[in-house]
């Protein structure tokens, strides 16, 4: 009965994986990037405009779809009201009333859509982890600066997330907009006084926020 049961599982898989579309395309948009919230030392953070690309593939079977993807994506955010920051000016010299912070990294999503069709176009609410690798960034346009202070406050060069979102296709394109919710900290945690364990790294308690709307060519 056992291997009986084994056996009708494997027919349906591949029954699914014979009827399932499998589509791939190229994407692009925009991210509305911040922090989740201001830090001790940083007043306040305010979102900026930067850009997504790359890749895609959808394996579509009825009413569901996995689109995993690969892309090139600009993040940052504009922190405000820094110059009370004692931590940050120790490291920095200057006084500054705002700091741009950016970032390059390599995003892998895992979208897992639901949706339905409505003749020809087809609409889905969609859902999944994202896996994201540093491999660039700048504090107020320069890489030295950055790399000068990530030798004190350590960077996380790995994040990882859930999006939650909705979209749209007709024919070959497709709309969607997501928002991405970062698990992991900005920063390591900095502790230079073991007596009393105080974080010296503002970006420790800070996480990646992101909304991206982006277009899809399917082919």
């Amino acid at each position: 009965m056992k291997k009986f049961s084994i056996l009708v599982l494997v027919v349906f898989i591949f029954a699914g994986a014979a009827n399932a579309q499998l589509r791939f395309g190229i994407k692009g948009g925009a991210n509305f990037s911040s922090l989740s919230t201001p830090s001790s030392e940083i007043d306040q953070v305010k979102a900026a405009t930067n850009y997504q690309a790359g890749v895609l593939m959808q394996v579509k079977l009825g009413a569901f779809a996995i689109q995993p993807e690969i892309l090139y994506s600009m993040k940052g955010s504009d922190l405000q009201n820094a110059t009370e920051s004692a931590k940050l000016k120790k490291i920095l010299v200057d006084d500054y009333s705002s700091l741009k912070y950016e970032t390059q990294t390599i995003d892998v999503p895992i979208n897992l859509q639901l949706g339905k069709d409505f003749g020809p176009a087809r609409v889905y609410l969609q859902a999944g982890p994202y896996f994201s690798f540093l491999v660039g960034a700048a504090l107020d346009g320069d890489v030295a600066t950055y790399d000068k202070v990530d030798k004190e406050l350590k960077f996380n060069n790995f994040d990882w997330g859930i999006g939650m979102g909705l979209g749209a296709e007709l024919g070959s394109l497709q709309l969607s907009v997501k928002y991405d919710f970062g698990m992991t900290p900005v920063g390591d945690k900095t502790i230079t006084s073991s007596q009393y364990n105080i974080n010296m790294n503002p970006f420790y308690e800070m996480k990646n926020r992101n909304l991206n709307v982006s277009l899809a060519y399917l082919f």
